[in-house]
């Protein structure tokens, strides 16, 4: 059953793949999906294919909170049957290059207890609220 819905995720990714928007500004963040290239503050980011998708899905989806199980299945596919800390690696090493300061967190936050979101762009990055 899951290889049967990965096919079908697969097969709508290509369908929708062109209406994609080309690209995604948040804050000093600008993800182009025609080049799969990040910038930061206009200085491209050197990020694995890995890194990319998450950093691509979580700012398509700004604001929304998704648990590591959820990261896994739209980000690396239905068919991994990896271990969830995957996920805080991979968040972990992405924060590692497109956050400026590691102390406060701008882009890649955590929702205690739940999982990880990106900001959205009018959310007041100094409120200490999530990390």
């Amino acid at each position: 059953m899951a290889r049967v819905k990965a096919q079908l995720r697969r097969v709508n990714l290509q369908e929708n793949r062109f209406e994609l928007v080309p690209s995604i500004r948040i804050g000093g963040i600008a993800i182009d999906q025609n080049a799969y290239q990040v910038t930061l503050d206009g200085q491209p980011v050197d990020l694995t294919v890995r890194e990319y998708e998450l950093v691509r899905f979580l700012a398509c989806h700004a604001g929304q909170v998704f648990t590591r199980e959820e990261l896994l299945e739209n980000v690396w596919d239905y068919e991994y049957y990896g271990d969830v800390r995957t996920v805080d690696v991979t968040v972990r090493r992405a924060r590692e290059k497109i956050e400026p300061n590691l102390d406060e967190f701008r882009y890649i936050l955590t929702k205690r207890g739940i999982g990880y979101y990106f900001r959205r762009d009018q959310e007041n990055a100094d409120d200490g609220t999530d990390r």
